[in-house]
């Protein structure tokens, strides 16, 4: 649900005639999730509550610091 997501859909997928990107679930598979002990508790509330809100920038911004990207990085990478 976040930029960042979006980013690795981007990254792995195809980007099909009319805009759309084509992606399958062996691409999942290669996504990398944030160590498990470098989650808190606390972000996990916040990550479920952002889920829960359809909250897209808080997932964002949560996701940035799990991952350790700046949003400039972001933005950079997304070419916004």
């Amino acid at each position: 649900m976040s930029d960042v997501a979006q980013f690795f859909v981007e990254s792995y997928g195809v980007r099909m005639r009319g805009g759309y990107l084509r992606f399958q679930a062996q691409y999942l598979r290669r996504i990398r999730v944030p160590a498990i002990h470098r989650i808190t508790a606390e972000t996990a509330n916040s990550l479920r509550d952002a889920f829960e809100r359809r909250d897209r920038k808080k997932a964002t911004e949560i996701a940035l610091d799990l991952y350790d990207i700046t949003a400039v990085d972001m933005e950079r990478a997304l070419e916004h």
